[in-house]
């Protein structure tokens, strides 16, 4: 008995400690990308000199999509799994994929070298319009996230589920809210935050052009996966709802 307490007692601060882990880096990414989409990639901690500052910033720019898709195929899960102690793989799936997502984030917005070439630069009073969109585009990013399941967009999942051994519940299919405007409002959200910072670069533009078309094409192999997963449900859904531009903004009032 003693052993077993010991033992649950163990899960349950490393089950701690990686919870720690995630949501740290996950805070940490959000502030850096907010600090420094927010200036137009004009500020950060990375400058390189020529040509390692090109290379370094296409490696920083496509690590991401890359990675980051590929963690979500069936080999990518198994590395994911490797990252936690026995019998627990499965478990800290969800914590794993969020501190290396967050990492990602990370690297890429503190590392990236600015090329100091700049579009427009607006200043107060002129900001006040592009700064009401960049926060109401942040409103509608975690909105749609906590509605997709904050859990599984956060990390806390895995850990959590760890910490009072259990099987990880997924949330169900996310079709309220948000969701009944579009299917996929998470990454149209993440295109707005891009698009409507006070000061446009060469920077941003370049990072806002690119993950904009991985915005408008990853989707379609997430939505092989929820197919899979959730079956003709997935497939009603996706016969009312549009992909990615909304028809009718007032759907989301409407009861469910």
């Amino acid at each position: 008995m003693k052993y077993i307490k010991k033992l649950n007692l163990k899960i349950k601060v490393i089950a701690i400690i990686y919870g720690v882990i995630c949501h740290s880096t996950f805070f940490l990414a959000g502030l850096s990308m907010l600090w420094v989409l927010y200036n137009g990639f004009t500020v950060s901690f990375g400058y390189f000199d020529f040509p390692f500052n090109i290379i370094c910033n296409l490696f920083l720019l496509m690590q991401f999509p890359i990675l980051h898709s590929f963690l979500l195929t069936t080999t990518g899960r198994k590395i994911l799994r490797l990252f936690s102690p026995r019998n627990f793989g499965k478990t800290l799936e969800t914590t794993n994929y969020a501190t290396i997502a967050s990492i990602q984030l990370l690297l890429l917005f503190l590392l990236w070298s600015p090329s100091n070439i700049i579009f427009y630069d607006l200043k107060y009073p002129n900001n006040i319009l592009n700064s009401l969109l960049f926060i109401i585009s942040w409103v509608l990013l975690s909105i749609s996230s906590f509605q997709a399941g904050y859990q599984v967009q956060t990390g806390s999942l895995g850990w959590t589920s760890m910490f009072f051994l259990r099987k990880p519940i997924f949330p169900p299919m996310p079709i309220k809210g948000l969701f009944k405007l579009i299917r996929h409002p998470i990454y149209f959200s993440f295109c707005l935050v891009l698009w409507t910072p006070p000061t446009m670069t060469l920077d941003l533009f370049l990072v806002a052009l690119i993950y904009t078309f991985y915005c408008f094409l990853a989707p379609k192999f997430k939505e092989k996966r929820f197919i899979r997963i959730y079956g003709e449900a997935f497939l009603e859904y996706k016969q009312i709802t549009p992909y990615f531009f909304p028809k009718n903004i007032f759907n989301f009032l409407k009861k469910p």
